[in-house]
């Protein structure tokens, strides 16, 4: 018998794929300009969910870093490669 996912993480799969579909159409982009999109479209901001979708996905890449308000931030891209 399968395993089934519990609501929970059914739910955190989603957050993670609606953050890169999100890259996908605005990125480059930041953590801190994907938490301010999360708050934009009143989805819950959870750290573990964002490090899923950055590192764990293999659609997206580091892209290079910027430089926000004085302190340097990482760039994340939707990569097709």
């Amino acid at each position: 018998m399968g395993r089934r996912w519990s609501e929970e993480r059914r739910r955190n799969h989603q957050q993670a794929e609606w953050i890169v579909a999100w890259l996908r159409n605005n990125g480059p982009a930041s953590i801190r300009q994907i938490v301010t999109a999360l708050n934009d479209a009143g989805r819950e901001v959870k750290a573990h969910i964002i490090q899923r979708a950055l590192i764990k996905s293999p659609f997206v890449a580091k892209a290079g870093e910027t430089k926000l308000d004085g302190e340097t931030h990482s760039l994340w891209v939707f990569s097709s490669d």
